[in-house]
């Protein structure tokens, strides 16, 4: 992965999840080869989310995004009490993220 790192900062690719955070910048200085090389854990568990970061890398949107989906659940679920799977869900391989690509969902809407 640090030779990769070294490769995108020489020679950047359009549509590279890594080229922007090869180049990105925190206080005028690039970040470090080991800290990009830390948000790339192949051998990390099933439980090890990264969706927010961590650290020194922790994303500055994340209580916004987690009260985002609190309130569309919330929603969701004022609406449609009675939700329920209709399916299990279906998980994508990824290489870096537990990607969900389908939870199939039947719709009940609330009574009365």
């Amino acid at each position: 992965m640090s030779d990769t790192v070294e490769e995108r900062r020489k020679r950047p690719l359009d549509n590279d999840v890594l080229t922007p955070r090869t180049q990105a910048e925190v206080q005028s200085d690039l970040l470090s080869k080991d800290a990009l090389v830390v948000a790339f854990d192949l051998l990390r568990g099933d439980d090890a989310g990264i969706a927010f970061g961590g650290d020194t890398h922790y994303c500055i949107g994340a209580t916004l995004a987690r009260l985002e989906g609190r309130i569309a659940i919330d929603s969701l679920l004022s609406h449609f009490p009675e939700m329920e799977l209709a399916r299990p869900a279906v998980f994508a391989p990824h290489l870096s993220i537990r990607k969900m690509s389908s939870s199939p969902v039947r719709l009940r809407p609330a009574r009365g």
